[in-house]
């Protein structure tokens, strides 16, 4: 699917946040410049956990997302956008959101990928609701508060009731700087968000692709391929086309999922005949009869 996906990445664009894993770029006539807050060296400081092989690779544009945003692009200036696991760590995921509208061309395309909640440590948490979202964006939060901090801790596993005031302070500063999951959702909880963001603040967002949990085995994410629109709509009709659009998608791949899981039953219950002792004496029968009409045939 993510090689899919890289087809419609073309020309000139950034990522943000690439991490470890940059998204990879397979095609020809595609450049990325990456987007990160921190220099390899301060991530590898925050992410021991990875091992001194992993490899950051160093941003081109350094910028505090939750502070900076995209202020440093132009209008309309890149040809596509990749948020690959960002907007969950974000405060203010609608501003961001905001932001990759505004820095693309019209026509240009935001990949958008985003971990599940059940199949992180996140499984224990609410999910974050669109008036939460709302709140947050109209409010031009720019930090994640102690209470998302302490949620994420808490049901993550990494709260320790020992903790002093002091210790508590530390520990929830790392996680900020560490950019935590400030928020978390499952495929179903997050697209309210994105129809909220072009009904209610007039993203003219088109739905291209979308990547559902079950699509790969084992998946942890879910995802939109977004193209802003070549010309002005209305906010409204661009809302029921989304939901058209991803409904249409969901379903052919449920159908899709349904067919291939029919054909694999079939198979197993034509391997189960083949296999029975009744078949094999009938397949010895049916040789035996086919012979002794060659030997007829032959002797005639």
């Amino acid at each position: 699917m993510l090689r899919h996906w890289a087809r419609f990445l073309a020309g000139d664009g950034i990522e943000l946040g690439p991490g470890h894993a940059p998204f990879q770029l397979l095609y020809a006539g595609t450049n990325s410049r990456y987007v990160d807050r921190w220099q390899p060296e301060q991530n590898r400081a925050l992410f021991p956990e990875l091992g001194p092989q992993a490899s950051f690779p160093k941003p081109h544009i350094v910028s505090d997302l939750n502070v900076d945003k995209l202020t440093m692009l132009g209008d309309a200036s890149q040809d596509f956008v990749i948020a690959s696991h960002v907007l969950e760590h974000l405060a203010d995921p609608l501003g961001q959101l905001e932001e990759i509208h505004r820095v693309l061309r019209p026509g240009g395309v935001a990949l958008i990928l985003l971990p599940d909640r059940r199949r992180t440590l996140d499984h224990q948490r609410p999910p974050t609701s669109v008036e939460h979202l709302i709140a947050d964006h109209e409010a031009r939060v720019v930090a994640p508060d102690d209470a998302h901090v302490e949620e994420f801790l808490r049901c993550g596993g990494g709260w320790n009731d020992a903790w002093d005031a002091d210790e508590r302070v530390m520990q929830f500063e790392l996680q900020r700087q560490r950019s935590f999951h400030v928020h978390c959702w499952t495929e179903d909880e997050f697209s309210p968000a994105l129809r909220y963001a072009i009904v209610d603040m007039g993203l003219q967002w088109e739905l291209l692709d979308a990547l559902f949990l079950h699509d790969v085995p084992d998946s942890i994410e879910f995802g939109y391929m977004l193209r802003r629109a070549t010309s002005h709509a209305d906010p409204i009709v661009l809302g029921e086309r989304f939901d058209e659009v991803r409904k249409e998608l969901f379903e052919r791949r449920s159908d899709s999922e349904r067919r291939a899981a029919e054909a694999t039953q079939l198979r197993a219950e034509l391997d189960a005949i083949r296999s029975h002792p009744a078949f094999r004496l009938a397949a010895r029968a049916r040789r035996a009869v086919r012979a002794a009409r060659s030997r007829l045939v032959r002797a005639r």
